[in-house]
Order: C-alpha cells, then structure tokens, then sequence
C-alpha cells in the first residue's frame, strides 16, 4: 500500500503529491521528504488498498511530471 514516488519536482508538496496519486484511490498520508535546504526530490504515499497503489504505480512509473521522469 505504501509507494516511494522518485525524481519528483523539487517544489512539491504533500498535497502535490496527493493531488497527483489520488485518481488512483484514496491516499492515507503522504510524505515529501526535506532537509534543511527544502526537498529532496522524492516522497512516500500510503494508499487505502493495496489495489490501486499496484494501480498508480503501473500507470505512473516513468511518466514525466514538470519535466522529469518519475519512478514509482
């Protein structure tokens, strides 16, 4: 259920993060991880059902979102 989302754009946010999984299914928490100097260019999201993270992650992986590829 949960997905490490790769290569995202450095000014997402967790509702970006969201916002972009949630056609697949409902998210339970999403989570940008950041240091000191902002993103770090991936995050995590913990999908309802395990389902539609397989879902997301089939349709999604190596789709370019703001010009760079995603890995789910």
């Amino acid at each position: 259920r949960r997905l490490h989302v790769s290569n995202i754009p450095f000014r997402y946010n967790e509702t970006d993060l969201i916002n972009l999984l949630q056609q697949f299914g409902p998210i339970l928490e999403a989570e940008i991880i950041s240091n000191d100097r902002g993103s770090k260019g991936f995050g995590f999201a913990t999908f309802a059902n395990a389902k539609d993270a397989e879902m997301a992650r089939l349709k999604l992986n190596g789709v370019f979102v703001e010009g760079r590829r995603i890995e789910v």
